[in-house]
Formats: C-alpha cells, structure tokens, sequence
C-alpha cells in the first residue's frame, strides 16, 4: 500500500512525503503541502513503512538511537530519508531523488552555449529569486570544465555555496566584491562568476571583462528589457557603450509548473548586432528596440520557451498562461499551431 502510495504521488509531481504517526500523511507538490490520505497514519502502517524502506541494519539503529537516515531504491525511483522514532514521535521523511536530466535546464539553443563558452567578454544570468538562477550558473561551469579545464573564482553568498567541489573553481567570498578590478585576487583567474543577485559596480566588471577575462553576473529582475533599460539608466552613455561591446549576451530564467521546468527568454549578442544597440544608445531611445525584430536570428522570447515545454509536455497549459508575461500573444500563437 506505501509503495503504491509513492508511485502514485510521484506520477502527480509530488516529490516529499511527511508520514508521522496518528496525522495524516502529507506530500509537497511544488512549494506546497497538501494531504493525500484521508486516515491518520496507524501503527501498523508505520511498521509497513519501516519494513518498506528500510534495511536490518538501518532498523537496528533506529531502534537503538532512535533515528537513522539513507537512501531507499524503489522500483521506479530512489528517495533520500530519515526516520525518527522516539518517545511519542514517530515520524519519518522521504525526498524524491531526481535524475541529472531532471536537474539541468535543458537549454536547447545553440547560441546560447556557444556564448557561455566564450572565454572573454560578459554574460548576465537573471530571473526574479528562487528561479534557479545559481543552479544554471553551476550547470555553466560544469559544462565548461568538461570541455576545457580553466580556473574559475565565485564571489557567492554563503546561502548559495554550494558550488562544484573541484580544483579549479576556488571561491572568493563576497567581502571581495569592493576590490579593484586590477587586485591581485583576479590574477589568474579566467571566469569570474558573481552570484549575488544585484551588481553594485558595473564598471569593475567591465573593465575586468575588457582585460580579457570571462564575467557572469547574476541578477534579479524579470525580462531582457527590464535589464536592459536598468543598465542605460544606471550607467552613463560611455560606460553604456563599452558594455555592448563585452556583452556576450542575457538570458531571464523562470521555473514554469509544480515541477519547476525552466523556460528561458534569451538574448545573444553577435558581433554585427552591436552596432544596432549602438544606434539606440546614441539615440537615447533603448526602450524603443524591439528585440523580436532587431535580433530576429538570436532572440528567444519567454513564450518560445513555453511552447517548446507545451509540446513537450513538460508543463499544462494553466501552467504556461500563469508564466507567460505576454498571455494574449501566448494565446495566438498556440491558435495559430492548433493548440
């Protein structure tokens, strides 16, 4: 009856389940918890867990230290989990493993990991918070190390260190940021991965862009335009213009659905397109560009992105309405493929 349970919570994109004796049991579907068995959780039912998911040794250790954690190999999937039994608490946890596929974002475009894997210039990784943004980062240089190795320092959070543990990924801390673009610190150093959600000094990272280094800087913000009227407003015409010429390009990730499928509004910078940005910065009219039209050939739109999920089934279609930021143009264009 448990393992039935957990196939059939697994098949509904649940992905935790909470058991504790005489409640009910709950399952996490997304970011929310919901019960998903009508009867509080008995004794009997209890002991089915444990004889379920547990091993001889794993039972003895539960019995004499009162708690024990592992991994449990279904038929179909595998979970991480932990039982406690003391006293009057008896409760147990289990996590759904997920697959590698699972875990990466699947980034299907071509120019954008061309652009990642360029060994100069400036890449900005945005999307508002809890959209995966670090995740992709680390999926970037994992990428990256297997193609070619190359030192690469992190200015990370605490919260969010959790970074490939590798010889060349060394991490620099963020009471580093305020140091000069020429500090010893960088020597060496061939990408520089700034994961702090916001970008206090745009000009240090320029310039170590402009020395012929790689930079990635995350951000927190919802679109390409967004980014892109921030950074003409934020910096003056000059500074404007040598950014352009290091930007490599943008990519605005959003997890779409109860299963967190990313989709990706996407911009890449090829060499012949800077002057089109030229022109718009000169003419102090950036919020005019219509990206769809200007870098027809290297623009993917948030909506692309859902539909490629749509036809893949990775998400439903209340999902990618509640995702898309252009709803009616989402709606015409499944019309138009018969949708």
């Amino acid at each position: 009856m448990i393992e039935n349970l957990l196939d059939q919570l697994v098949f509904k994109n649940g992905h935790e389940v909470s058991f504790i004796l005489g409640h009910k049991v709950l399952s996490k579907f997304g970011r929310d918890w919901n019960e998903v068995k009508g009867e509080p959780l008995t004794i009997s039912e209890w002991e089915d867990l444990k004889d379920l998911c547990l091993l001889g040794n794993e039972k003895i250790q539960l019995e004499t230290k009162g708690f024990v954690n592992g991994i449990y190999e279904s038929k179909k999937n595998n979970w991480k989990i932990s039982f406690i039994e003391r006293k009057e608490c008896y409760r147990a946890h289990l996590s759904l493993i997920k697959t590698q596929e699972e875990t990466l974002s699947q980034i299907e475009n071509p120019l954008f990991w061309d652009a990642v894997k360029k060994e100069k210039g400036l890449f900005i990784v945005a999307g508002e918070r809890r959209q995966g943004k670090t995740a992709l980062l680390q999926e970037i240089i994992l990428n990256d190390q297997k193609n070619k190795l190359s030192l690469v320092g992190v200015h990370s959070s605490a919260q969010s260190q959790n970074w490939p543990v590798i010889d060349s990924v060394i991490q620099l801390g963020v009471d580093t940021l305020e140091f000069d673009s020429n500090h010893a610190l960088y020597e060496g150093i061939e990408r520089v991965i700034v994961d702090t959600n916001s970008i206090k000094n745009w000009k240090k990272w320029i310039e170590i862009a402009e020395q012929g280094q790689c930079v990635m800087l995350s951000l927190s913000t919802n679109s390409v335009r967004t980014i892109l009227n921030k950074l003409t407003s934020e910096l003056d015409l000059n500074s404007s213009l040598r950014l352009f010429n290091v930007l490599n390009g943008v990519i605005v990730q959003k997890l779409v659905g109860v299963n967190y499928h990313p989709c990706s509004e996407i911009l890449i910078f090829k060499e012949n397109q800077r002057a089109i940005l030229h022109n718009f910065l000169n003419n102090k009219s950036i919020s005019q560009l219509n990206l769809q039209t200007e870098f027809k050939d290297s623009y993917q739109s948030l909506n692309q992105a859902i539909i490629q999920k749509l036809i893949r089934r990775k998400i439903d279609v209340q999902a990618a309405f509640e995702a898309s930021d252009e709803p009616e143009l989402l709606d015409a264009a499944l019309k138009r493929m018969g949708l």
